[in-house]
């Protein structure tokens, strides 16, 4: 079918991780489950998926690229994740963090992959240390990421910055990064949005896990629907206006906990979403990668706390260009329940996102 557009679909194997990691599902496996869900690119994590890691013997090169052939597939992306704190022993520093950084873009290259996600400092925006939101460790930064610059150049391979929930592609923190790319004319730093800036209500698979944990479902389902209430009415979400009728209902410790946490009642709160839909088709044509976040979806086929025809509208209308890779994380949120089926789930995206750029 021919379409307005040049974005294509693959599948972060990220999306597979129980499956991979309770052994039902090998390296092989997660790749003919993304192309039998319709995917043409995958982004693979090589911590977990590459035997030698951090070596890339021929012989593995060679076996993933007869399995890509395979299964009709390309490497997109390489995952990347470093931070100064990921070792028991001792923390790492800058250089430490360089030379990780070196070694994932050696290794997309050697894939044939065209760009490493890149987990940077303020890849989930800048925070004080009284925030829940702050931690007491760092990521790839933008002196780090300055000097990998030339290196990326060397291997022709994109860092692309995820800018994740809370922070956004507009938000002014990864500004200085692809400052530092113009200023040294070498332009192997771009913005990777992340679907999770467009949660308009936390999700089903959320109010699931917290009630197992033990907060209350009728405060969370308020929450949820008061979320959803405001952003199909075009309004602007105001926890504030729900605070007594919480408090009515009554907290325990569970509760309260959670009303601590931004990414329960900050979600939605203070947002425009017809200012980030503007801004999304305003960068569209700058993006250089994107990951397809959700948890969950409904009866009706679609993500249950984002709007994906209006996403999808918004990068069709800015001109985007590339791979989305579905991304699903509902896995974490709801396998203390059970078995999740992230094939099935998977799948379903697909189906959803070929919908929503016309596809099927």
């Amino acid at each position: 079918m021919k379409t307005n557009h040049d974005i294509k679909l693959g599948v972060s194997l990220y999306s597979y991780q129980d499956n991979y990691y309770f052994h039902k599902y090998d390296l092989e496996g997660c790749l003919a489950a993304a192309a039998g869900a319709g995917a043409e690119g995958i982004e693979i994590f090589p911590d977990a998926m590459i035997p030698e890691w951090p070596y890339i013997s021929d012989a593995f090169v060679d076996k993933f690229t007869g399995m890509l052939e395979r299964y009709g597939l390309k490497c997109v992306c390489v995952d990347h994740f470093s931070d100064t704190r990921m070792w028991k022993n001792k923390n790492l520093s800058n250089d430490d963090l360089y030379e990780r950084g070196v070694m994932y873009i050696k290794a997309a290259a050697k894939l044939g992959a065209p760009a490493v996600r890149l987990l940077h400092e303020e890849h989930i925006g800048v925070f004080d240390k009284s925030s829940p939101m702050s931690r007491d460790y760092h990521l790839t930064n933008v002196e780090i990421v300055e000097r990998l610059l030339p290196v990326a150049a060397e291997y022709n391979v994109m860092m692309a910055l995820e800018c994740h929930a809370p922070s956004t592609i507009s938000d002014p923190c990864h500004e200085p990064y692809l400052e530092a790319a113009e200023r040294l004319g070498l332009p192997f730093v771009g913005l990777q949005a992340d679907f999770s800036s467009y949660e308009y209500c936390i999700t089903s698979a959320d109010v699931g896990m917290y009630t197992r944990q033990g907060a209350n479902p009728e405060i969370l389902n308020l929450i949820r629907n008061s979320q959803r209430e405001a952003y199909f009415s075009g309004k602007i979400f105001d926890f504030e206006h729900i605070r007594e009728k919480i408090e009515r209902i009554g907290l325990n410790e569970v509760d309260k906990k959670l009303l601590k946490n931004d990414f329960i009642y900050g979600i939605n709160e203070s947002k425009s979403f017809e200012n980030l839909y503007k801004t999304l088709k305003e960068y569209a044509s700058r993006l250089v990668y994107i990951h397809g976040k959700f948890y969950d979806i409904d009866e009706d086929g679609q993500v249950d706390n984002m709007d994906y025809p209006k996403i999808f509208k918004a990068l069709v209308d800015g001109g985007y260009k590339g791979y989305i890779c579905s991304e699903f994380e509902g896995n974490r949120r709801m396998n203390d329940a059970g078995w999740v089926n992230e094939i099935e789930y998977v799948r379903k995206h697909q189906v959803l996102m070929r919908k929503c750029l016309g596809y099927e």
